[in-house]
């Protein structure tokens, strides 16, 4: 019986395609060739090798082909091949890139390759999906088709982003790693940032939001809140075995009679965009506004402010003299003073 041949696959350092043909379990040496040609992943996450012309009757001019996705310690696109047409299950296809850009459903890549003729081109290619959080606390951005229904289901894998990150003045995730660059002992720094806005969501919990429909958010489980002067700072663990992480969400207090109180953060473009909280408030001996807060849902967060009675701006004598006469006053989210 004729041996199935499998094609066994491989890419040179230029992002080219190595093709080989050769029979399944045979030493007999087989047909190998750099293929010029250009990668692309289409609306399934599904990766496409467009070869640029016919290189020999047994090449087609399109290679399909079906794995799991991931990256390396370099950043690099890598996909593992499934037990699929002939494809050679486990053969991992590395795609030397650069992580250029970060949104809510998509990630970007950068490739640099060489043609036959030492020309250089660089193209884009992109994934599809949305993020999360996982156990650990690190990003992980979860390859989907556009119908939303996850391609890890049919065993295409996870992307994690191992690097470091932090929060900048704009309360954006700033996502930084190391790239090895040719030629150059030392490593550089790549950076992209992740546009969204952060939710206090319970007392070990915030999120950063990156787009509510889709549920692309990271939900992080985190310290009690702790005021400081230029926000709110938590801190939790990220990694297997974890390291603690420090971080601020930058913003400002305000009470409103109508509303309750409010986290302000500022965001990009001189947004600002307000956390609605309630709670229970009363005067500190120094006569100052003292709130412990509660969520949307009533839940507790275990975080008490200390507030300056000048921030109700002339709206809060009412409220000031129910303070005076009872121990408590309660402050429901996004209704107001309520005694």
């Amino acid at each position: 019986m004729k041996k199935t041949e499998k094609i066994r696959l491989e890419i040179d350092p230029h992002n080219r395609l190595v093709y080989e043909k050769t029979g399944r379990k045979s030493d007999v040496p087989g047909f190998r060739t750099v293929v010029d040609g250009k990668f692309e992943i289409d609306k399934d996450n599904q990766l496409t090798y467009h070869v640029k012309k016919a290189q020999g009757s047994d090449i087609p001019q399109q290679l399909k082909l079906k794995g799991k996705w991931a990256l390396d310690d370099e950043h690099n696109l890598v996909l593992t091949l499934d037990k699929w047409g002939d494809q050679i299950a486990g053969n991992k296809l590395t795609l030397k890139s650069e992580l250029i850009d970060a949104k809510d459903n998509m990630l970007s890549f950068a490739l640099t390759t060489k043609d036959s003729k030492n020309n250089t081109h660089i193209y884009i290619i992109k994934l599809g999906g949305r993020w999360q959080a996982d156990k650990y606390n690190r990003f992980t951005f979860n390859v989907q088709k556009e119908t939303g229904i996850s391609d890890t289901l049919k065993g295409t894998g996870k992307i994690t982003l191992t690097g470091a990150w932090e929060v900048n003045k704009q309360n954006e995730i700033i996502y930084t790693y190391e790239k090895s660059t040719a030629g150059k002992r030392e490593k550089t720094t790549r950076a992209v940032t992740l546009k969204g806005y952060w939710d206090i969501a319970g007392k070990h919990r915030i999120k950063y939001v990156l787009n509510k429909e889709i549920e692309s958010e990271f939900d992080f489980k985190v310290s009690v809140g702790k005021p400081v002067g230029r926000g709110l700072e938590y801190e939790l663990g990220v990694g297997a075995s974890p390291s603690k992480k420090t971080i601020t969400l930058f913003g400002s207090w305000k009470v409103s009679k109508n509303s309750g109180v409010s986290f302000e953060m500022p965001c990009a473009e001189g947004k600002i965009r307000s956390v609605i909280l309630g709670g229970w408030a009363k005067l500190d001996k120094n006569h100052r506004l003292e709130v412990r807060l509660k969520n949307k849902t009533g839940e507790d967060l275990g975080i008490d402010v200390k507030l300056s009675r000048n921030i109700f701006e002339g709206q809060g004598e009412a409220f000031i003299r129910a303070l005076k006469s009872q121990k408590e006053v309660a402050i429901v989210a996004g209704i107001g003073f309520r005694w």
